[in-house]
């Protein structure tokens, strides 16, 4: 029994360290485009300082379709700095169709979930958009914020998952017999 508890722990501590390891800081330009596969953690810099603005870069999905949601959430350092600031997914094709949005709320991190896809109305190229009321640094200079995008395969995951499952029950289906 110690055993395998054993072999559980250090099969997630693993599984743990694998996906840290995968990730980078990226540092964005606004308008530039990158591929949502490619990384999952962004950095970038808003050059003015004080009253409205957008923020805006384009993610493009590698496959057609690519069945993945991708997750965005600003941390919870950058929200004092903002006022209304709100988060948006958009079609790159038609910048009329917004395919989700919300408002980030003080304190709080917000995640917005959307699906790269050719199937209307998703698509394979979605503009992450960062909007805001009003913006002050607390020194008055450019204001450097991060948040992260992450492509997470559905299908993949769930069978993933499943194949651990039925490999644990047959591991401990053998050593009871």
């Amino acid at each position: 029994m110690l055993k395998s508890l054993k072999m559980m722990a250090a099969a997630l501590f693993a599984a743990v360290v694998m996906t840290g390891s995968a990730s980078a800081l990226t540092v964005v330009q606004p308008n530039n485009s990158y591929d949502i596969k490619s990384d999952n953690l962004f950095i970038g810099t808003v050059g003015t300082n004080g009253g409205p603005g957008m923020y805006s870069v384009n993610f493009t999905s590698p496959l057609d379709p690519l069945k993945a949601t991708a997750n965005a959430s600003v941390t919870i350092n950058v929200l004092g700095t903002f006022t209304g600031l709100t988060m948006s997914w958009v079609d790159a094709a038609n910048p009329g169709n917004v395919l989700a949005s919300t408002s980030i709320l003080g304190g709080i991190q917000t995640t917005l979930r959307t699906l790269f896809s050719s199937v209307a109305p998703n698509s394979l190229s979605q503009n992450l958009v960062f909007s805001w009321a009003d913006s002050q640094s607390a020194n008055g200079g450019p204001i450097t914020f991060d948040f992260d995008v992450s492509a997470v395969p559905l299908p993949a995951g769930g069978l993933l998952l499943l194949t651990a499952l039925g490999g644990l029950a047959l591991t401990r289906r053998r050593k009871m017999a």
